[in-house]
């Protein structure tokens, strides 16, 4: 580890004591909580390659076992549940395999649900073949209508927002771009929450159409850097040039940057502050970027902003070193993480 990240471990260690941490985490149990986005769920099928099939050019292999896994805002709803006591789900499932009695066992018992319904569709569903040998993705299929929704569930949608925002203290919105999420529910969201936290996600199924841009005045944001780069429209310059255009754009105050194994930049109001990676060997880094988004978003609502790339780093050091979702961030697995960064057993990229 060089000088510079040692320092920034010290700087985070002489004014963060474990203790003092714990009380600081223990302020999240009584708010309450609105996290609503996107329903996924990620199967992880297991197999053995065989080689190339001998009247086929394609991949034969032999299958091992499957799991799933709760993805998506199911995801986000757990990794925050831990954490805060009151925490409400609004998503929305297919009316046709829509895999409740999986979601019911899969979410913590202190989430409450509030499920709408999505005609001719199934719940979204994104199957994943991976080499087991070494864990490597084959390729994905995926199970999943992004046609706009009906203005009849929109307007029910809107209805069941406009009561209910002001009742939640923060309001978590992971926009995965599979057609929940409308503009006029924008309009809603941002008109009405009390503090309100964005991720918007650009993946294979919506490129080039999700962009944070379409919000206009969320309190507090995260991407990774495709996602910054999409915002700006700029693919070559580094992060602090590609932020300074964003908030020279939208002027959203309070962001976060996942940079992968460069760590994560945090800018507020404009003014950048960098914290390294933590090393891990990362298993999957599938949903790390959910589990940055909740527990960060936590912390910008109570205003803990220099602990905001440091935590970034250590719940992505803890999420990347398990399969997908297959587990959710925990206060005490997050104090654990960082009582062996502050002994020294967790290594810096």
């Amino acid at each position: 580890m060089d000088r510079a990240k040692a320092e920034a471990i010290e700087r985070i260690r002489s004014q963060y004591s474990l203790e003092r941490l714990k009380q600081m985490l223990d302020k999240f149990r009584n708010l309450k909580i609105l996290v609503i986005g996107d329903a996924i769920i990620d199967e992880y099928h297991f197999t053995t390659p065989k080689g190339r099939a001998v009247k086929d050019p394609i991949l034969s292999v032999d299958y091992i076992k499957h799991e799933a896994y709760a993805g998506g805002v199911f995801a986000i709803a757990n990794h925050l549940s831990d954490f805060a006591d009151s925490v409400t789900l609004l998503t929305m499932l297919g009316d046709r395999d829509d895999r409740k009695d999986f979601i019911a066992n899969a979410l913590n018992k202190n989430i409450v649900t509030k499920f709408f319904v999505k005609q001719n569709s199934p719940t979204t569903v994104k199957k994943r073949y991976l080499n087991a040998l070494r864990n490597e993705k084959l390729f994905k299929v995926e199970y999943l209508n992004d046609a706009p929704i009906s203005e009849e569930l929109e307007r029910s949608i809107l209805n069941f927002l406009i009561e209910e925002l002001p009742k939640f203290d923060l309001v978590v919105v992971g926009d995965f771009g599979h057609s929940l999420i409308t503009e006029n529910m924008i309009n809603v969201l941002e008109g009405k929450s009390n503090y309100i936290t964005v991720n918007v996600q650009s993946n294979s199924a919506n490129l080039g159409f999700n962009f944070v841009t379409k919000y206009k005045s969320p309190n507090y944001v995260t991407m990774d850097i495709p996602e910054l780069q999409y915002a700006v429209s700029d693919r070559f310059n580094e992060v602090p040039v590609l932020a300074a255009k964003l908030y020279a754009k939208t002027r959203f105050k309070k962001f976060l940057v996942t940079m992968g194994g460069a760590g994560a930049g945090y800018f507020n109001a404009g003014r950048p502050t960098f914290f390294p990676a933590f090393a891990s060997r990362p298993l999957d880094v599938v949903g790390a970027g959910d589990a940055v988004f909740s527990i960060t978003s936590l912390l910008a609502y109570c205003n803990y902003d220099e602990l905001i790339p440091f935590i970034a780093n250590c719940v992505g050091g803890i999420a990347v070193s398990y399969m997908g979702n297959k587990e959710y961030i925990t206060k005490k697995k997050l104090l654990d993480f960082i009582e062996q960064v502050y002994n020294g057993d967790v290594h810096m990229q």
